[in-house]
């Protein structure tokens, strides 16, 4: 038998069930759906029960990763709908766990990446994808390229950008990405990999992937921030290919 009662000793909610015989299944036999106790003494008496309700709550708010929904939104909502008063860090709390209810956490993500990368070598044949890890297998680099970026660079101008972008994840880290243009003028993205960081052992290894897969032309240049190490990579990889600094402006 199963006899679940409200936190508040004095609140009337109650739920009874038994179980049937010779089966694994419950029936309930008395269930009063009320509360006559306040929602304060309820979801304030656990702060793991406050963080897993909420997160259920709000999950299908997080679904589109194009909409931002911030713990502050999340006290608002919470606020309005149940008249329950959260502090900024237990909103936090509920979107990190609503996060992982959505996604899962980032380490399962990471091991999974091997699978990932053989499954978009299949959905685009010609694709070429490269991961790197440390001595005790956990992950340093990746690098992609789709097979249709690389027919592309074909038909377009041998000018490549390359620059680096801090990630906001988890475990942080950087993205690497080179891209050129097309004949009519457009932003063709040739290649990415995911690193630690800006650094001389990250760029030239991303650049000895990027000449496995795209090789050299003829009048090709490369074009960076002034950043050391792209410097130093590109000296090591492309000697012979003219590399060119350009100042971004927003």
């Amino acid at each position: 038998m199963y006899i679940l009662e409200c936190v508040d000793e004095r609140c009337i909610w109650r739920l009874k069930a038994s179980s049937l015989r010779a089966s694994n299944l419950f029936k309930v036999t008395d269930f009063n759906s009320v509360h006559s106790c306040l929602t304060d003494k309820r979801f304030c008496s656990q702060k793991q029960a406050i963080s897993a309700f909420v997160a259920a709550v709000v999950q299908d708010k997080l679904v589109d990763p194009k909409i931002i929904y911030t713990p502050t939104d999340i006290q608002r909502d919470i606020q309005k709908v149940y008249g329950m008063d959260l502090s900024y860090m237990q909103a936090w709390r509920s979107k990190e766990k609503a996060m992982q209810l959505l996604r899962r956490s980032p380490s399962e993500s990471y091991k999974k990446m091997p699978t990932y990368l053989y499954m978009l070598e299949y959905a685009n044949p010609g694709s070429v994808t490269r991961l790197h890890t440390e001595g005790d297998g956990s992950f340093l680099y990746a690098f992609i390229a789709i097979y249709a970026s690389i027919r592309g660079w074909v038909y377009c101008r041998p000018t490549f950008v390359v620059d680096g972008s801090f990630l906001k994840s988890t475990y942080r880290g950087t993205k690497l990405t080179a891209s050129t243009q097309d004949t009519e003028g457009q932003i063709l993205p040739l290649a990415y990999a995911i690193v630690d960081s800006e650094n001389d052992a990250s760029w030239e290894w991303f650049f000895v992937q990027f000449r496995e897969t795209y090789g050299q032309r003829v009048g090709m240049c490369i074009v960076s921030d002034k950043h050391d190490a792209i410097w130093k990579a590109t000296s090591i990889v492309y000697p012979e290919v003219p590399h060119c600094a350009c100042i971004w402006q927003s």
